[in-house]
């Protein structure tokens, strides 16, 4: 009997269709194997979660801010997948993490490196007092040979790479290994550099690991028919998937032989919405987030954590048997008997977790996390299957379809692969970005050579942009197919509905600085925002990294006491900036993009912050030409004879102050500083972090009068400002970015 050794268990199920009841072989995906075959003599592999509740123990005094690392429980259960990661990726390409310091020559990660080092000699330590071993800390193992009883062969069918510790364990094993796999650009130089092998582009081999004989069983000669559309919005690409789906099966190839490609698997809700004859299976399957026990649960913990009343609604029916009854004991009684399938052999499990929590909540929210990642298998049953391209993996469709074909989608690397540079992964024989994107490129490129029918979409507009590799695999940009695929899902178009605009709206006050900026820029965006209270509650990431710095910076000067120089305060600037941010590549942006700029802002703003009396986001309100007027200031500085009042901008798109034409925040501050301080000089200032510069504020008081004034008129006129020629191109601007084009009509 031979061993089947695949990449995915898709590909095992595939396998096993075509054996009706012959005697089979016995079959793993690669990770079961590795986790079945490798043993460590007197010790316990971790769970993976529990995993992560022993390195939580682990940096309790370590200064893990710095690697922008929070220490809060709920920040860092998420934030260790990060740490693991990386944990990860030494052992399986056997490099220590001092060859990885060593390759550091100009100390960009020198204080990085040291704490996860630290992190690392902790976290082994818990571990082994209470007898558990995690796999990249693995020094010695043995080949479980029972494992292997009655095996004459072992067939690996290979779609990625091998990593050293893969070989390690490869070569341990006293059984002939065969390998197949098959070649392209993309991962040519990935297969030499693991097998120690010469091969060709365009070919399949099989390869003889114990005698290294290597053999080419077939060349690949395949030219699909590929169709490209580009669509300007991502949810039109819906069209694009049925409709490609009728026209395959049209053309004769079989529904079961045609795959739909998720870049992002989220995708999947939309097609599912719009599936309406189920002719669609998702390979990742229903998600058990949105299950009535993982809502409730959910909303339990949201109560616990912030006493919100909508979370206490959706769950005031449980929540007395929720503090009578232990955690796993609530679930059990709560749970329906749809749930405990999904759940049963999760409650098993936990049940031997439980003691190590001494906080319910904390308990809970480990649970949650752990549920989140299952799902329900058996919701879809439509004959079409959607997937993610690792589930993809060695498959082979007749049919194919990918939507997403857009840059920073295809290829996507994770988080981890964007820690330490190419110089460092280089010298220190790691993958570096360009492998792994290589390695995703080898994914694409065989399901798209090895099919007969390939489409291709993606969104192109001012913000989405196709996927470099498009060009790569030598294929046109396609045309553009909002047109042509608008009617697949919607049989019958009808007029595009636009909401009506009340130019009688009474407008609300106090009025701030932002929100007369709306009004003046478009009456009917502040109209649609402020009172139909529509509002975006999607932060951009300018806006994100604009609200942690203004925190950042409210939280360095109410301890300006403790910071004795600029570079103390950079340095409390940077803790308290990264240690906002989970999104380990955010964060890596962040620090590329404003580390520099925020020095300069330190070492310029000290003096001022630190010899002034300081008032922090204060919220300040006046009353100026018979209207009631707010702001909030950032910082004000009040001394002797002077107050200064100051407005940090952080958008990395702003202009000089003066040529904001409808920016009155530093004459809000003016008006009010004026009226409360009337003997002292009075200073505004904007501080631009992004292009590190501090800018005098430009007073425009006439120009205010003038304005407060006219609002009713240019309510009056919204319609016709966004119509009038010499406009034009600012009305364009304005809505090419607008929240509320389409309920405006301007998209």
């Amino acid at each position: 009997m031979n061993l089947k050794i695949f990449t995915t268990s898709r590909q095992i199920k595939k396998w096993l269709e075509n054996k009706d009841n012959q005697f089979l072989d016995k079959f793993y995906t690669l990770g079961e194997f590795l986790g079945k075959i490798v043993v460590v003599d007197g010790k316990k592999f971790i769970d993976e979660d529990l995993r992560k509740k022993y390195l939580f123990d682990a940096i309790k005094n370590i200064d893990v801010e710095k690697l922008g690392i929070s220490r809060d429980f709920v920040n860092f259960f998420n934030d260790s997948n990060f740490i693991f990661s990386f944990f990860n990726e030494l052992f399986l390409e056997d490099v220590d993490i001092d060859d990885v310091i060593l390759s550091d020559v100009y100390l960009d990660y020198e204080k990085h490196l040291e704490i996860l080092k630290e992190i690392r000699k902790n976290y082994e330590k818990l571990l082994d007092v209470d007898g558990y071993i995690d796999k990249f800390l693995i020094k010695d193992f043995r080949i479980n040979d029972g494992l292997l009883d009655g095996i004459d062969k072992i067939e690996m069918v290979l779609d990625g790479y091998l990593s050293k510790f893969d070989l390690k364990v490869l070569e341990k094993i006293d059984k002939p290994i065969e390998i197949t796999f098959s070649v392209d650009k993309f991962n040519k130089s990935l297969i030499e550099k693991s097998l120690k092998v010469a091969v060709d582009e365009g070919y399949k081999y099989k390869y003889d690991f114990k005698n290294q004989k290597l053999e080419k069983i077939k060349e690949i000669k395949n030219k699909p028919d590929i169709e490209i559309a580009y669509f300007s919005d991502r949810i039109n690409q819906v069209n694009f998937v049925f409709g490609q789906i009728a026209k395959m099966v049209d053309e004769g190839i079989s529904p079961e032989k045609i795959a739909v490609i998720l870049p992002e698997e989220e995708f999947s809700e939309f097609l599912g919405l719009f599936d309406k004859y189920e002719n669609l299976n998702f390979a990742m399957g229903e998600s058990f987030i949105k299950s009535n026990l993982f809502i409730k649960l959910k909303a339990i913990y949201d109560y616990l954590i912030s006493n919100d009343e909508m979370s206490y609604k959706k769950c005031e029916d449980v929540i007395e048997d929720f503090k009578n009854y232990d955690l796993i004991g609530f679930i059990e009684k709560t749970a329906s008997n749809k749930e405990r399938k999904v759940i049963d052999e999760e409650l098993f499990k936990l049940k031997k977790f439980e003691n190590l929590f001494n906080d319910k909540k904390e308990f809970l929210y480990f649970v949650l996390e752990r549920f989140k990642n299952l799902t329900f298998d058996d919701v879809y049953s439509g004959k079409v299957t959607c997937m993610g391209v690792l589930e993809s993996r060695g498959m082979e469709f007749d049919g194919v379809i990918i939507i997403d074909f857009n840059e920073d989608i295809v290829p996507r690397v994770s988080e981890s692969d964007l820690f330490l540079n190419t110089f460092i992964r280089k010298t220190a024989k790691l993958p570096t970005r360009f492998d792994r994107e290589n390695l995703q490129k080898h994914y694409y490129y065989q399901l798209i050579y090895n099919a007969k029918k390939v489409a291709l979409s993606y969104v192109k507009n001012e913000e989405k942009a196709p996927s470099r590799f498009l060009y790569e695999l030598g294929f046109d940009l396609g045309k553009s197919s909002d047109e042509i695929y608008k009617e697949v899902v919607y049989k019958y178009s009808r007029e595009k509905e636009v909401a009506k605009y009340d130019d009688e709206f009474e407008i609300k006050y106090p009025l701030y600085p932002t929100t007369l900026k709306t009004l003046l820029e478009c009456p009917k965006k502040y109209y649609f925002s402020k009172i139909l209270k529509i509002e975006n509650e999607i932060e951009s990431e300018d806006e994100f990294f604009g609200n942690i710095f203004h925190e950042a910076v409210a939280e360095a000067v109410k301890n300006k006491d403790k910071i004795d120089s600029s570079d103390g305060y950079f340095k409390f600037l940077m803790e308290e900036t990264t240690k906002r941010i989970s999104n380990k590549k955010l964060l890596f942006d962040v620090l590329v993009e404003w580390e520099d700029k925020i020095k300069v802002f330190c070492e310029s703003d000290f003096e001022e912050m630190k010899y002034s009396d300081n008032l922090v986001e204060e919220n300040i309100k006046f009353v100026f030409e018979i209207k009631e007027l707010a702001a909030r200031a950032d910082r004000i500085d009040i001394k002797d004879n002077e107050v200064v009042l100051i407005d940090y901008k952080t958008s990395k798109n702003a202009k000089k102050t003066e040529e904001y034409i409808y920016d009155f925040q530093t004459t809000f501050y003016y008006l009010w500083a004026k009226e409360k301080f009337p003997e002292k000089n009075i200073k505004t200032f904007i501080w631009d972090i992004a292009n590190a510069k501090k800018i005098p504020g430009v007073l425009k008081v006439e120009g205010l009068k003038e304005i407060l004034n006219n609002l009713p008129k240019k309510i009056k006129m919204a319609e016709d400002i966004m119509m009038d020629d010499k406009l034009i191109k600012k009305a364009s601007d304005i809505c090419r970015w607008c929240d509320y084009k389409t309920a405006c009509g301007r998209d």
